[in-house]
This record gives C-alpha cells, sequence and structure tokens, in this order.
C-alpha cells in the first residue's frame, strides 16, 4: 500500500481566516433576521386596529426579539409582547361573542416578500465590504 504525504504552506492563514468569516456570518445572520423581522412587525402593526382606551396598545408593542437558535436553525419571534399578548389573542382567533380579526399571521404572510428583500440587503451590505 502506497503512502502519500502533502505538505501545504500557508494553512494556518487559511483556516484563520475562514473562521474569522464564520463569525461574521452569525453576525450578519443575527442583523438579516432582526431586519426581516421588523418589516414583519411593520405590516403587523398596520393591521391591528387601535383603540380609543388609555391603555397599552397592542400596535406599540409589537416586537421582535434578539435572533435566537435552535435545532431547526436561527429565528427571531415577531409578535405582540406579554404586556398585550393576552389581549391580541383574542383578536387574532376571536372569541365566542366576537369574529377573529387576524393581524399576526395575515401581517407575516403579506410582509414575506419585504422581509426577504431586507435581509437580501442586509447580506449584500456584508458582501461587498
Amino acid at each position: 500500500m502506497a503512502n502519500s504525504s502533502f505538505q501545504f504552506d500557508g494553512i494556518n492563514e487559511h483556516i484563520e481566516f475562514f473562521d474569522s468569516i464564520g463569525r461574521d456570518i452569525d453576525k450578519v445572520d443575527d442583523q438579516a433576521l432582526k431586519a426581516g423581522g421588523e418589516e414583519i412587525a411593520k405590516r403587523q402593526r398596520s393591521l391591528v386596529n387601535r383603540s380609543k382606551k388609555n391603555q397599552a396598545h397592542i400596535e406599540n408593542n409589537i416586537t421582535v426579539t434578539k435572533a435566537k437558535e435552535s435545532d431547526e436553525g436561527k429565528f427571531v419571534n415577531v409578535g405582540p409582547n406579554q404586556k398585550v399578548a393576552w389581549r391580541a389573542k383574542f383578536l387574532e382567533y376571536g372569541t365566542s361573542k366576537m369574529p377573529a380579526y387576524p393581524f399576526i399571521d395575515k401581517g407575516a404572510e403579506q410582509g414575506e416578500n419585504d422581509a426577504i428583500s431586507a435581509m437580501e440587503q442586509v447580506y449584500m451590505r456584508a458582501l461587498s465590504q
């Protein structure tokens, strides 16, 4: 059996370079997800009705979380925060006495293309640097 060996000069520099790209891509992923999430949040805010009551309004409490990671990949949560989530579910799904006025899922569907465009812009900016 023949043995072969190879020697690469400068391989450590290449390894360090690719490691640094990996770290930078993680940061860009987070920024892109946040930008996409903000587009969805804008759409959700535009779809939810604002009451005249003196209380925390759902429109003002739609947030985008920091990027998180699960077994399925990175993601952000977009929607009403805990302060108003209990009321938002009544609008989204309706009740026995009130029809649904969906704004969370509808906003995500309608804002999908804008979110993708915003994410693409973040990646293109990062690639051009």
